[in-house]
C-alpha cells in the first residue's frame, strides 16, 4: 500500500480542520493549550510542504493547499496580526 503526500497532507488537514472546530466551538478539551498550538501551527505547514512537493496534481492535492492554507491563516495568522496591529490595549 503506497501512500503518497497528497493523502497525508489531506489528512493532515482534515485532522487540523476538526481539532480547530472541537477547540472553537465544542466544550471539550482534548489537548492542553500548547499542544493545540502545535497541531494548528506544525500539521498545517507539514501539510503545505507534503501538498507541494507531491508529484500528482489533481483534486486532493488542491484541496490539500487550500485547506492547509485556510486552518494556518484562521488558527495562526488573522489572530497574530489581530492581536498585534489591532487590539494592543486591554
Amino acid at each position: 500500500m503506497n501512500i503518497s503526500g497528497e493523502r497525508i497532507s489531506f489528512a493532515l488537514f482534515i485532522f487540523s480542520a476538526l481539532v480547530y472546530i472541537i477547540f472553537m466551538f465544542g466544550n471539550v478539551d482534548l489537548f492542553p493549550g500548547q499542544i493545540i498550538l502545535i497541531i494548528l501551527t506544525v500539521f498545517p505547514i507539514i501539510g503545505l510542504i507534503l501538498a507541494f512537493s507531491s508529484k500528482g496534481g489533481g483534486f486532493m492535492k488542491v484541496i490539500s493547499i487550500i485547506g492547509n492554507l485556510a486552518v494556518l491563516m484562521i488558527a495562526v495568522i488573522v489572530p497574530v496580526i489581530v492581536t498585534t496591529f489591532f487590539w494592543n490595549q486591554p
